[in-house]
Formats: structure tokens, C-alpha cells, sequence
């Protein structure tokens, strides 16, 4: 027994609790049984004694925690650890655009003309002034004394050049953050002063690599910067000693370029005349290098997916690495589809910037990212987003005699709050509106809020095909309310048909029918069609057949439906997003959370029901 009181306990981190295990171990000893701790100068000493103790847990803690992928913190140590598992963080993205630049004017008429590569061209946002550059040499000929360059692609960044001589030990830095690794050029010249020079290509894989393959690898040191090495002569080419290596590559601006839309130039003279400058595309792609869960997320699911694409986990994790404008990826098998199609695999990428990607962001994505590495008899397809865009409107009581707030203060609180709900949870795949958490969200911005009345319409907008009889066909995945009475659960923007001046609309009749009707000079409603379509309340889809449209009464073509439940999932390509020009506030006093005598009487409900 006395054995066991002289142990000293070791499972505890805290300072206080530390310093109380040693005071109960001293006092089973023979010499300090009745000695006040308290009252000593040895109270010092058990002081450091657990200071010391505490801070190595606290630091060993730390230093184990940094040891594995999923607890790491720090980036060096999560960047260590992806290394590990063959897995580069993606480096900061230029942004890109294309422009037409044409010369109208000019002094003299050669048939060929070329526009040198790393010609500025200028642009600002909000501002602030960013110069992008055409990557390559573009050459045109004369069509009526007019030069033409057409989709010139412009990259913005800062063009900069940095060399070394090659010797044993060296090490070779790229000594500038944000860097863009994919516009870096590795040359090797024999001679300072060499025109010509051998370009080393990015290795992919080792086993890829001979003792002759002039290829480079990168690993990202401290602070954001990058370090490039070579083969050792059997994997990969070895550099010669006293050779000279050159390094060319753009600094990004990050996203700050995107959405860049006007251009002008600002290179050399070409034909004694100016170029005029229309944007084809606006810029986009500018992006911060990886962050730590992105690459604590990505490593290890594209370490599983061993470079090659068979599952769809293997899919998502080679787009999210090799595509840094994915937001969110959605990746499903044919025998998956609603109907099934045998022998596809169907992918929806959300890019950061835009609602869809662009055809030749897909080309992109198919040729060079998935078609190297995936199966010969699967075939990749392309679905755009479909988003469902919620509309919420919100009625909120508060107890004025408990706030500090004006009811205007609170309703900016409370959209700030449901922004920052559809920030986090939504606007991505498999996102889920869940109402419960919404209303909470409400209830929880302030304390005098003491409750709210929250309804939910989805709106899915459509693009109309103007003077075509056309079908439209949505399915929404949630089932949609059936109160049987009409225009309850359904009903669509206004717009024009052919041979009438009148707006029409869609609305359900309550029976699964669709119809297409008007609203005369006093408000009379008159059906055109009673079955223009038909609705399936239970399945949440919807169809329309044979609707010509001519023009927009309203801003865009939208269907707006009350779903059943108030829960609001997606599946396959489907996003749902709060449609912010469509979430409506109200902040009202309520006089019964203030105790007023027969307040009640007064209370101002809101109603869930209608759909209006």
C-alpha cells in the first residue's frame, strides 16, 4: 500500500493538477509527510517543476499532433505529409482571358503580321491596375487592309526570370510566393550566353523517367516557396556541373484579376498604329495557392486513387488536383443515372468563379486530366449545375424592452447570418437546406429575438427558347405540396406567347395538371390551356410540352414551387443556394414577450401556407 501512494499519477496535463500529483507524491514520503507545501520556498520549486512538466505536454502534444495528416495544423507539416504520399499542393493560378485585337488603320500593308509574345496588356478592378501578357506569338494576314487577332489568350501575372549554374549540392529556390508552377520553363544552357538551351517537362511519374528524360520535380518549402531538383541519373536526367539553368515564370495577383472584362494595349507599336482590344471572355481562373484542407483533403484520396481513374472517388480527387477553379465536384456512374446509361461516367464541376464551366474548360478537363489515366471503354460526360435557388422569407419577434438594437440593425444581423449559413452549407454538391438549423440560426443573432416565422419557396430558373415550341422539364428530387387547390404549389414568371399582347403564366391546378392562363384589364383569370403539362407532387417533377415563348414579361423564366418539406436536399448535378435578391426580412416588436396586458389580442401572425 505504501508502495502505491509513492507512484506518482502521470495522466494529468493541467498546471494545477500537475502540481497537486507532486505534492501528494512528496507527502508519502517519509521526509515531507507534514510539511506545508504552501507556506515553503519549496512552493517554488513545485512550481517550475509543473511549469516545466506542463509545457513539454503541451509541446509534445503539439509535435505528435503535426506528425499526422489529419490533426497537422501547421502547412509546412501538412505539405511534409502530402509529400509523402506523392502529392504536390496546387501552386497560386494566374488568371486568363481571351481578346480580339484588330488593326484598322495602318501605315503600311504587309501580308503577314505577327503580335510578339509577352505584348502588356492593361486592365483594372475595382482600381486597382493588373497587366496581363499574350503567352505566345500570334500571326495574322491582311483581310481588306484589316489585321485580325482572334482569341489571343492573355495571362496576367508578373513575368519574371531567375538563373543559377548548375554545381554538386546546389540548391535551386525560386525565390518569389505566388507562383504559378504551370507557367514555369526549366532551361538548361551550356553557357550563360548559349541560344540554345534543352526545356525540362514537369515529371508525372517515376516510372515514366529514364536515365535520359529531362524532366524536374517541385516541392514546396516555408512561406509559400518553391524548390526544383532533378534526377540523380537513373531516374530522370542529372544536370551537368557548370551548365546554367533559368527558371521563367509568372507571379499571380491571385483572384484579384477575375472578372476583368476591358482591355488595352500597351506593347510595342505594330504597322505604325495602335490595336483595339474586345474582351471575348472575361478573366478568370485567378486563385491562392491550396489551402491546408483543401490539401488534407485532397492527398490522401488521390494517394487511393493510385494515378488512374476507375472509381468515382478517383475522378473527383485527379479534377480537384489538376483543377483549381473546381469548387465542387460531383461524380456518378451510368448505372447510377435516372435512367441508367450504361458505359458513361457523368461529371459536374462547379468552378469558384462562374455558375458552369466553359466548353473549353471541359475539352480541358477530358483531354488532359482525365483521359491519360482513366479506362478505354468509359466515357466521360459533362453536366452543367442546376441550381435551385431558395427563396426565404423571414418574420422575426423581438422583445424591444431587451434590445439595444433598432429593428433595421437586427434585419442586417439576420441576413448576415443566412448568408453565412448558404456560404457554409450550400452552393455545392450534396449540399442540404436544413430548416431546423435555419430557424435556429434566426432565433440565435440576438437575444431579444425570441422567435420566427420562416417560409421557403424554390425557384429553378429556366433559359427560354424564344419562338421554338419547346419543352421544359424539372425535377426537383424533393416532393412538392399538393393542398389540392389550384396555383397552390406552382406557378411561373410572366412572359409573352405569339398572336396575344397579354402576360401568361403557369400554374397546378391542384390535380397534377399544369396550365397556362391570363389575367385580363380586371384581373379575371382566363385559362388558354388546362393541361400544358402536368406535375407529380410525390416525385417533385414537373413537365411542359409544347410552350412557345416569344419574349420575357418578367426578368428570367422561373418556375416557383412550395416543396413539401421545408428540408431541401439535391442529388446528381443539383445545388441549392439562397437567392439573395429573393430573401426577405421583417423584424417586428412583439408587445407579448414585452408582458404588455393583453398584448395578444394585438400579435401579428404570419402565415406559412399561401404560396405567394
Amino acid at each position: 500500500m505504501a508502495q502505491t501512494t509513492k507512484r506518482i499519477k502521470v495522466n494529468a496535463l493541467d498546471f494545477d493538477e500537475i502540481k497537486d500529483n507532486l505534492k501528494t507524491f512528496l507527502s508519502a514520503q517519509d521526509k515531507f509527510q507534514d510539511y506545508d507545501f504552501e507556506g515553503s520556498a519549496f512552493n517554488i520549486l513545485l512550481d517550475v517543476l509543473a511549469y516545466n512538466t506542463h509545457y513539454n505536454n503541451l509541446y509534445t502534444n503539439l509535435a505528435v499532433n503535426e506528425m499526422f495528416l489529419d490533426s497537422a495544423s501547421k502547412r509546412s507539416s501538412v505539405v511534409s505529409l502530402a509529400k509523402m504520399l506523392g502529392y504536390t499542393p496546387n501552386s497560386a493560378k494566374c488568371a486568363k482571358a481571351y481578346v480580339n485585337a484588330t488593326i484598322t488603320a495602318p501605315t503600311y500593308n504587309p501580308d503577314v503580321i505577327t503580335l510578339p509574345a509577352n505584348q502588356p496588356f492593361l486592365t483594372s478592378i475595382d482600381g486597382i491596375s493588373y497587366t496581363f501578357y499574350n503567352v505566345s506569338d500570334v500571326t495574322t494576314v491582311a483581310v481588306g487592309g484589316t489585321y485580325s487577332f482572334n482569341n489571343v489568350e492573355l495571362i496576367e501575372g508578373i513575368p519574371l526570370t531567375y538563373s543559377y549554374s548548375i554545381r554538386n549540392g546546389q540548391k535551386y529556390i525560386i525565390p518569389n510566393q505566388n507562383v504559378d508552377l504551370t507557367t514555369l520553363v526549366v532551361k538548361r544552357r551550356e553557357t550563360p550566353d548559349d541560344d540554345t538551351y534543352v526545356v525540362y517537362t514537369p515529371a508525372e511519374s517515376i516510372t515514366q523517367l529514364d536515365s535520359n528524360t529531362k524532366s524536374y520535380f517541385v516541392k514546396e518549402l516555408d512561406d509559400g516557396i518553391y524548390e526544383v531538383y532533378f534526377g540523380d541519373g537513373v531516374v530522370g536526367y542529372k544536370p551537368i556541373d557548370g551548365n546554367y539553368l533559368t527558371f521563367e515564370y509568372y507571379v499571380s495577383s491571385l483572384e484579384g484579376p477575375n472578372g476583368a472584362n476591358t482591355f488595352s494595349y500597351a506593347g510595342t507599336a505594330l504597322l505604325g498604329s495602335g490595336l483595339t482590344v474586345v474582351a471575348s471572355t472575361e478573366a478568370l481562373g485567378g486563385a491562392s495557392p491550396e489551402d491546408v484542407e483543401s490539401v488534407k483533403y485532397n492527398a490522401p484520396r488521390l494517394f487511393a486513387a493510385q494515378n488512374r481513374a476507375v472509381t468515382t472517388e478517383d475522378y473527383k480527387s485527379l479534377i480537384y488536383k489538376n483543377f483549381p477553379q473546381a469548387d465542387s465536384v460531383v461524380v456518378w456512374g451510368g448505372e447510377d443515372n435516372d435512367p441508367p446509361v450504361y458505359g458513361k461516367t457523368f461529371i459536374c464541376v462547379k468552378p469558384t468563379d462562374t455558375t458552369k464551366l466553359t466548353d473549353s474548360q471541359k475539352d480541358f478537363i477530358r483531354n488532359n486530366i482525365i483521359a491519360p489515366k482513366s479506362i478505354v471503354s468509359i466515357t466521360p460526360e459533362f453536366i452543367d449545375p442546376e441550381y435551385f435557388n431558395v427563396q426565404i422569407d423571414v418574420t422575426a419577434y423581438y422583445n424591444a424592452k431587451i434590445s439595444d438594437k433598432t429593428p433595421a440593425q437586427l434585419e442586417t444581423l439576420i441576413r448576415n447570418a443566412i448568408y453565412a449559413y448558404d456560404d457554409t452549407n450550400l452552393k455545392k454538391f450534396d449540399g442540404v437546406l436544413r430548416y431546423s438549423q435555419l430557424v435556429r440560426l434566426v432565433d440565435e443573432v440576438d437575444q431579444a429575438i425570441v422567435n420566427n416565422t420562416t417560409k421557403i419557396l424554390v425557384r429553378r430558373e429556366f433559359t427560354p427558347r424564344y419562338n421554338l415550341s419547346s419543352e421544359y422539364k424539372l425535377n426537383m428530387i424533393n416532393p412538392i405540396f399538393n393542398s389540392t387547390i389550384p396555383a397552390e404549389s406552382v406557378i411561373s414568371t410572366g412572359f409573352y406567347i405569339p398572336n396575344t399582347a397579354n402576360v401568361h403564366y403557369i400554374d397546378d391546378d391542384g390535380q397534377g395538371n399544369l396550365r397556362l392562363f391570363y389575367f385580363d384589364a380586371q384581373q379575371n383569370k382566363y385559362i388558354v390551356d388546362p393541361s400544358i403539362g402536368e406535375v407529380n407532387y410525390a416525385k417533385g417533377t414537373l413537365i411542359v410540352r409544347n410552350l412557345t415563348i416569344t419574349s420575357m414579361a418578367d426578368a428570367a423564366f422561373e418556375f416557383v414551387l412550395k416543396p413539401e418539406s421545408y428540408d431541401v436536399v439535391t442529388a446528381y448535378n443539383q445545388i441549392v443556394q439562397v437567392a439573395r435578391n429573393y430573401l426577405n426580412v421583417k423584424v417586428v416588436n412583439d408587445m407579448t414577450a414585452a408582458g404588455s396586458n393583453q398584448a395578444g389580442k394585438n400579435y401579428i401572425f404570419t402565415s406559412i401556407r399561401n404560396l405567394k
